[in-house]
This record gives C-alpha cells, sequence and structure tokens, in this order.
C-alpha cells in the first residue's frame, strides 16, 4: 500500500496486479517510507507481506491507516483472476520453491496448482506468506459487504490508470507493466548458469536484473500453461473460488 498524506490518496496493491509499476514512481509521495512494501513481523498476525495486507486486517491491526484509508481518495488495479493465479503460481515457485524462472514448465505449474489448491480448500482464515499471492482481490477492496477502494481499474487499462496518477499527484507512470512473469530466450544457457545464479545472487537482486532484462529485450512473456484447459481442475477451482472477483472484472470493464 502507498499512502500518500500530501495528496489524500491511498493505492491499495493487490498482488499480482501491476503494482511494481504503481508503486515504484509513488514511492516519492509515500508518507509511510516504504513501511506497506516488505515482509516482516507483525506481533499478532505473525511473518507477514506487509504490501499484501487485506482490508480485514488492516481495520484491526491498523486502525490510523485504516482512517486514510476511509477519508482519502483510493485506487487499485484488477485482474482477470485466472491469469493472476498462473501469475501467482510463477512468483510462488521462484520465490518460496527455488525454482529459476526457465526451469519453470506448465507441468511444473500444474502440479504445483495441485498444493495450492488444497490449502485453499481448507478455508485458511489468513493465508499464510506462501500463499499470500492467491487472495481473493475482493479482500482488499470490499470490508463488511461494502467497496470501501473507490477507483478500479482493469490492469489492461494502463492509459486510464496513468491518466488517474497524473491527476492525482501529479507524477508520470510508464505504460510498460513491470515484474511480468516471464521466460529467458536463451534456455540452454540459463540451465548450466541456474544453481549458482540462484545460490549466489538474493532473490530481490534477482528481480532488479529480471526487469533491467526484460526492458533490454532478454526475457518473452511465459505463454499461459495449458493447466488452464477448459476441462481442468485448476480452471474448474478458479472459476469458483475466485467468481466474486470475475464479476468484480467484468463490472470494472463496464464502467
Amino acid at each position: 500500500m502507498i499512502i500518500s498524506d500530501t495528496h489524500r490518496l491511498a493505492f491499495v496493491h493487490i498482488p499480482k496486479c501491476a503494482g511494481v509499476s504503481i508503486k515504484e514512481p509513488l514511492r516519492a509521495v509515500d508518507s509511510t517510507d516504504g513501511y506497506f512494501s516488505r515482509i516482516g513481523d507483525h506481533p499478532e498476525m505473525g511473518r507477514i507481506h506487509f504490501a499484501h495486507i487485506v482490508l480485514r486486517d488492516m481495520a484491526e491491526h491498523f486502525p490510523d491507516e485504516w482512517a486514510k484509508l476511509l477519508s482519502y481518495q483510493s485506487f487499485a488495479v484488477v485482474r482477470d483472476p485466472a491469469e493472476r493465479f498462473v501469475s501467482a503460481m510463477f512468483q510462488r515457485l521462484r520465490e518460496f520453491k527455488g525454482y529459476a524462472q526457465s526451469a519453470i514448465t506448465p507441468e511444473t505449474i500444474e502440479q504445483e496448482s495441485a498444493e495450492v489448491i488444497r490449502y485453499l480448500e481448507t478455508c485458511p482464515e489468513r493465508l499464510n506468506l506462501e500463499h499470500v499471492h492467491f487472495n481473493r482481490q475482493t479482500a482488499y477492496l470490499n470490508f463488511d459487504g461494502r467497496q470501501v477502494v473507490q477507483n478500479l481499474f482493469a490492469i489492461e487499462d494502463m492509459p486510464a490508470i496513468v491518466a488517474f496518477i497524473s491527476r492525482a499527484t501529479g507524477i508520470e507512470v510508464e505504460e510498460e507493466r513491470k515484474n511480468r512473469s516471464t521466460e529467458f530466450r536463451f534456455r540452454s544457457m540459463t540451465r548450466l548458469l541456474r544453481r549458482p545464479y540462484a545460490a549466489l545472487v538474493p532473490y530481490a537482486a534477482r528481480n532488479r536484473l529480471r526487469s533491467r532484462m526484460i526492458n533490454a529485450g532478454l526475457y518473452a512473456d511465459a505463454k499461459r500453461p495449458a493447466m488452464l484447459r477448459p476441462d481442468g481442475r485448476a480452471e474448474g477451482f478458479i472459476r469458483s473460488y475466485y467468481a466474486e472477483d470475475f464479476a468484480l472484472l467484468a463490472s470494472c470493464r463496464e464502467s
């Protein structure tokens, strides 16, 4: 989350919804000095990703920021739930399973998705750190039966997002999305370098390097895995578990 007291503006970062592209230029006006952009320990919630706190927890554990969210102009970006699920799978495999990007295959994602689905089907009260990217998007937008975040944008409508931020803050945001799930063009070389690279280069540094390589044209967008075939279990689960997110996106696109 980014909160600007100067501009009375709050950006609610839904994981895997172009948050990095928006947060980076807004850091200059972030009155929390990056407090909600880290992984850390909370005395009651345990180890959490402070960037991805759902509204229920924000209201209970962060009353000052919650009050600002309610009174300031707020916005968020939403995304097709199936595409977001795939992107979250890439994130999970890289960050928590130790996979290099070039080693992730559709089969790997399909196998790992079964574990994620089993966890989500237990309906935990709060998703743990390893699964936070799989929260429903509505958990970041609605509270107590009502929509709290005022302005919603579909991820593909970057021109409208850029224009909104410019009007609210005067900051110009690039329309090119950062931190997309990608695959390296030179697979044979990356297989050779994969283990020493993962062992020697910290995860955060790898993410920064990946962004630079995307801009240099060395990465290509990852293809949508076959796990989302119409008759697959993952597809059926996504349609059911994220039903409200699908309705939310449809409403956002119609407005």
